[in-house]
């Protein structure tokens, strides 16, 4: 006999009712440990949970009693009832992930000025954010991915820390690593480059190319990377071998310590394509961040050299033919930035337009999902600043 197909939804906790079953909290504030599995047999524990700062649980509908005047539940009434739990659900959650990143951004910059005048950190508030952001990452991907594309020019350190480090769990979650090792990931990413805190402004934040000597200076920023991370407590092996490692390289001639081949661990060898993607796509003070696809093709080139194979293709296929964030222009002229992808179709993501190429104004947005729209077809992929665009505010609804 076949067990019935797991139906998991995701919804408030003031929709929770006697007869659901919970199979996990998606979201929560404070520092209590939560049972996280079960059915609800009173209005008792509704109330615990809320006190415990519970806000949002995937319930398994398919494990859920829910009682009625007949012995079986209506369809038609749990049908109903569960598209407007879903709808309701989908909105908190993306509140809910804003909140988790901004917090997450937050403690990080609080952590980056601890370490900097030499203070130790407290490690167990960034698992807490990290367990909250895979969650997010896990059932709100196309929002959290979004808010990853939000860009301040002048913070680039710090967020593309956090970047790097959700992209990591993001990429993780997609080889089908677990969520203990997608958490040190995330953790690995947010302070892979801690040790740029001693690194003078002027070579950080040089806008032209760097000297030898300049350059020589900039590399020892993974030293003092892994050196303050060594001194920490807390810091798992993952973490530490990110930090440490993620500017070597298959061929040797990475730094600092020209490992390579099979001195590479997987880890190390998703650090080294995250890293480099992010700074590819990422906007800064002296210059505007290339589109994905365009930052693919430059993943792509350095295959065997400097990335592995078949790394870099399952990161292009884990990220889309057209990440989340990316700007698109349609055969009608019109442009829309991605803001989920379709797995099934990935040539037809769910985008919100926003601008007419042809009369060169923007346009009332409109969230289209290109796999309902026959007449709707990509051209490619395009810069915003060949628009004048900015794309931030779309990103943030």
């Amino acid at each position: 006999m076949t067990s019935p197909k797991t139906d998991i939804r995701t919804i408030e906790i003031d929709a929770l009712k006697k007869g659901m079953y919970v199979v996990s909290i998606t979201s929560q504030s404070g520092k209590t440990s939560v049972a996280q599995s079960g059915r609800i047999t009173q209005a008792e524990q509704v109330k615990l949970l809320k006190r415990k700062g519970v806000k949002v649980v995937s319930v398994d509908w398919s494990r859920s009693v829910f009682e009625d005047d007949s012995s079986q539940p209506k369809t038609t009434e749990i049908n109903s009832a569960s598209s407007k739990v879903k709808k309701l659900s989908g909105e908190s959650e993306k509140l809910a992930a804003k909140k988790l990143f901004n917090e997450a951004k937050s403690l990080q910059t609080k952590f980056f000025r601890q370490l900097q005048q030499g203070e130790p950190i407290d490690i167990e508030p960034m698992e807490r954010a990290a367990e909250g952001l895979i969650d997010s990452l896990e059932n709100q991907s196309g929002a959290m991915l979004c808010l990853a594309k939000i860009r301040a020019k002048d913070k680039y350190l710090m967020e593309h820390s956090l970047n790097v480090g959700m992209l990591l769990a993001y990429f993780g979650r997609s080889l089908d690593m677990n969520k203990a090792v997608q958490k040190q990931l995330l953790m690995g990413g947010m302070l892979h480059d801690i040790g740029k805190i001693n690194t003078p402004d002027e070579i950080l934040h040089k806008p032209g190319k760097l000297t030898d000597d300049e350059f020589v200076i900039m590399r020892e920023h993974v030293v003092h990377s892994h050196n303050i991370l060594k001194a920490q407590e807390g810091i798992s092996k993952i973490m530490l071998e990110i930090a440490s490692n993620h500017h070597e390289r298959l061929d040797g001639l990475g730094y600092p310590n020209k490992l390579k081949g099979e001195q590479l661990s997987s880890y190390t060898r998703m650090a080294n394509i995250v890293d480099c993607y992010d700074a590819l796509t990422a906007d800064r003070v002296y210059k505007s961040g290339m589109p994905p696809t365009a930052a693919f093709r430059i993943l792509l080139s350095g295959v065997g050299t400097q990335f592995d194979k078949v790394l870099i293709e399952k990161f292009i296929r884990c990220m889309g033919v057209y990440p989340v964030g990316t700007l698109v222009k349609l055969k009608s002229k019109k442009l829309g930035v991605v803001v989920e992808r379709n797995e099934l179709k990935p040539l037809q993501p769910i985008i919100k337009l926003v601008f007419n190429v042809a009369t060169n104004t923007h346009t009332e947005v409109k969230l289209i999902d290109l796999s309902k729209y026959s007449h709707e077809e990509i051209e490619g992929a395009v810069s915003p600043r060949d628009y004048g665009i900015s794309l931030d505010r779309f990103l943030a609804e």
